[in-house]
């Protein structure tokens, strides 16, 4: 199993991205902390957990990640009952659409707290209870993200600036602890099925196709939050890319998607751009090729 025996803490659990790759990840044999403010929201998140009958230790608290003093105690009871931590992902995050003049002031504040605010504390809070003694199997910090950097958007004021922040704030930390074994890395996708982003119509099945399922990313978060990941540090990633990815390794021919190194000259010439865009990803690529061979 990839992440046996790895625990690993998800912030916005209780639903959304968070939910699927907390499921995604006990699948794979992770001891799980989950974090979210509706504890209602993570019991469900942990009952769907059970019934798929795994071993793996689930503990979940409720916390408001924009309180410093709430997420550290998380952080010390989730050390408490599952050890030193492999990984933690700040995933929460809160977004509104509306004209930037008529934006409510404290809705804007919210919106910072939550999506910067919250990443800090949650580094902050689990910075002491990383597992930082192995150059093998390094921590890990991954930060949702959104194709929002660099791609400003109207009428999201609020939500684009905090995730150009998000870029920002990843960068100066992964300089900042490049000498202990910590990598840094974030995860940028489109638009997802999630309340984040289509509100009450959620799961209504009507979404468009170019609104990504929250499972399609289950992928980019395996991967990070295992030891195939483990020199890849500071990176962005652009689902975008991987998507487009994905469909032209549905269609190549089976002789140039055994690996990176069978499909990249195959990548260079069908898109150019993309290939440019993921060259010094190759891992994560073979990862990908490997996930689609297993899902046909």
């Amino acid at each position: 199993m990839l992440l046996k025996d790895k625990n690993i803490v998800i912030t916005g659990a209780g639903r959304g991205i968070g939910k699927n790759i907390a499921i995604a990840f006990a699948k794979e044999g992770a001891n799980l902390g989950l974090i979210s403010r509706t504890l209602e929201e993570l019991e469900q998140t942990k009952k769907e957990i059970e019934e798929i009958s795994l071993n793996g230790k689930v503990i979940i608290k409720n916390a408001d990640i924009t309180k410093y003093d709430d997420v550290a105690e998380v952080f010390e009871l989730f050390n408490e009952k599952l050890g030193l931590l492999n990984g933690v992902i700040a995933n929460a995050g809160a977004s509104r659409m509306g004209s930037t003049h008529e934006f409510d002031n404290d809705r804007f504040s919210n919106i910072v707290n939550v999506n910067i605010l919250g990443v800090y504390h949650t580094f902050k809070a689990c910075y002491p209870y990383l597992k930082k003694d192995d150059k093998k199997s390094k921590a890990r910090f991954l930060i949702t993200g959104s194709a929002a950097f660099p791609n400003a958007m109207p009428k999201f004021a609020a939500y684009t600036a905090t995730k150009y922040a998000t870029v920002g704030l990843q960068r100066s930390m992964a300089l900042e602890y490049k000498k202990e074994n910590i990598t840094f890395n974030q995860i940028l996708p489109t638009m997802v099925d999630t309340r984040l982003s289509r509100g009450r119509k959620t799961g209504d099945g009507n979404k468009p196709d170019s609104v990504m399922n929250p499972w399609d990313l289950n992928d980019y978060y395996l991967f990070f939050m295992s030891d195939l990941s483990n020199r890849v540090n500071n990176k962005l990633i652009y689902t975008t890319d991987f998507q487009e990815i994905k469909t032209i390794i549905s269609e190549a021919p089976s002789d140039k998607t055994e690996s990176w190194d069978d499909f990249k000259d195959y990548l260079m010439e069908k898109t150019p751009k993309i290939y440019e865009n993921v060259k010094k990803l190759g891992k994560l690529v073979d990862f990908v090729i490997t996930q689609s061979k297993e899902s046909i």
